[in-house]
């Protein structure tokens, strides 16, 4: 696992690459296509934060790798009587009978474009590695 921060929208992304088994996999991104439709919209409890309501939705990712999924999390509740709105990116993309799995936000949002960039650069990095090849240090136009 992989976590990354962002100090200016008080954002994390964290990311992981593992095997599966074939049908476990399956299992997982059938549960994952259905949360949109079976658990759009809840009511979660957390001990020191309260009664939150959250809602998810179903986000596009771009063409990679073999199946993707992508959510849209947002929670929203109060903690301290200050009212606060998370908003958690989550995407799974499959590679064969691997997996990458992926959240990017936080209070200050979540960053589409980060996730889809994470997504499409992860997925072709697993499927050189996969064939054997090995990868660049850096994606295409990344800095130092």
């Amino acid at each position: 696992m992989t976590g990354f921060a962002d100090s200016d929208n008080d954002a994390q992304m964290r990311y992981e690459v593992a095997a599966y088994d074939h049908a476990a996999l399956d299992k997982s991104f059938d549960w994952l296509k259905s949360v949109p439709v079976t658990c759009d919209q809840f009511t979660a409890t957390d001990t020191p934060v309260g009664t939150q309501t959250v809602q998810v939705v179903e986000t596009s990712l771009p063409s990679a790798g073999d199946d993707r999924q992508g959510l849209q999390m947002t929670a929203t509740g109060a903690l301290e009587g200050t009212p606060f709105t998370l908003t958690m990116d989550i995407a799974a993309v499959r590679v064969g009978d691997n997996a990458i799995s992926l959240t990017n936000g936080g209070l200050g949002g979540a960053d589409s474009d980060s996730t889809s960039q994470a997504v499409q650069l992860g997925a072709q990095r697993l499927t050189d590695v996969l064939a054997g090849k090995t990868p660049a240090e850096q994606p295409p136009g990344q800095q130092d």
